[in-house]
């Protein structure tokens, strides 16, 4: 770690942090984002975000207690396993690569009578704690959604995790990562994570690429995840109203592709609910359907749900209505047109 550039962020608030890693460059959560394998996030969101053009990011129940949980996770490994850990609140920017930098959940270090084993121990100081020999991230998987716990079989670590620690070890020259993850059923799970070095290059390259592109403004390509149709929903909100984009025989060759897609989408879709209704007027009243021994489905009802009536609660009770209502903005809709007429 001493080729490294240390910001500590322990007297900063979570938006200052925030607002640092955004300028600072690419963080181990971007790794897999930017190798396409993070399901989460798209490429294209994440420049947006870099750049400036995304909406506030909300984590979500599962990102939240999974940061809740990091202290306690944290501190069952160092009990159950007889571990030294240290928390050091700072930023690590690589020397070597000034676009990368690191947040380390906690370090594992050698212990002593400053750093005993079976706990955690804060550490405020711009060097870094004497002894650190292993990175440890503390993750989390469905505890407050499904989650991917079978990711996690097998002995196996997350593919998004995986390039997180790599991007951790590229940082800060340390080459153990130990993965500390509680799992719903099963409870804490260990994971050491190898170093791979032709996998490292090719994050390396990938991440300095995807930095050109935030650099030079320049966004990646599309793909069509919901991710990057949300951050294009809120990167293009503002419409200027009259304008038109003449995008010549390349958006007309665009247009007629996606026509002829979601012509096949609609024929697929339409088979698929025909098929659907033969199912279902097979298995009548039925909850299970079964071919000899073989459980092929169920089909079973959903608990009752509970809605607002909203054109009664506005003819019957108009005062509590406009005190409830909230209007949101109108989302922009592609329509085809037989005829567009230029204006000047």
């Amino acid at each position: 770690m001493n080729n490294c550039k240390v910001i500590p962020v322990w007297n900063m608030t979570e938006n200052e942090w925030l607002a640092q890693r955004r300028a600072l460059g690419i963080g181990g959560s971007d790794a897999g984002t930017i190798l396409g394998v993070n399901t989460y996030k798209s490429p294209y969101a994440l420049w947006a975000d870099k750049t400036g053009r995304a909406d506030k990011d909300d984590a979500g129940d599962a990102a939240r207690w999974g940061h809740r949980l990091e202290p306690v996770i944290a501190q069952a490994y160092a009990e159950d396993y007889n571990v030294a850990l240290v928390e050091w609140k700072v930023i690590l920017v690589s020397v070597e690569h000034p676009y990368m930098f690191a947040n380390l959940d906690y370090l594992e270090v050698t212990p002593s009578e400053q750093f005993p084993a079976g706990l955690v121990t804060e550490w405020r100081e711009l060097v870094p704690p004497p002894g650190a020999h292993n990175i440890v991230e503390c993750k989390t998987s469905g505890i407050a959604s499904p989650g991917t716990v079978h990711h996690w079989n097998n002995n196996q670590i997350p593919i998004s995790y995986y390039y997180q620690g790599l991007h951790y070890s590229i940082v800060t020259g340390i080459f153990g990562v130990t993965f500390v993850a509680l799992l719903a059923g099963q409870g804490l799970v260990i994971r050491e994570m190898p170093m791979i070095d032709e996998d490292a290059d090719t994050l390396i390259a990938a991440e300095s690429m995807f930095w050109d592109l935030v650099q030079s403004d320049t966004p990646p390509p599309v793909d069509g995840s919901n991710s990057t149709e949300e951050a294009q929903k809120f990167r293009f909100r503002e419409v200027e109203s009259g304008l038109v984009y003449d995008g010549g025989a390349t958006l007309a060759a665009l247009w007629a592709d996606f026509e002829a897609a979601k012509a096949e989408a609609e024929a697929a879709d339409k088979a698929r609910k025909e098929l659907r209704a033969k199912i279902l007027e097979a298995v009548g009243n039925a909850e299970v359907g079964v071919a000899g021994d073989q459980k092929l489905f169920t089909f079973k009802s959903n608990n009752p749900t509970v809605s607002v009536d909203t054109g009664k609660l506005k003819s019957e009770f108009p005062d509590i209505y406009e005190a409830v209502k909230k209007t949101n903005s109108g989302a922009r809709v592609l329509r085809g047109a037989s005829k567009l007429q230029k204006t000047t």
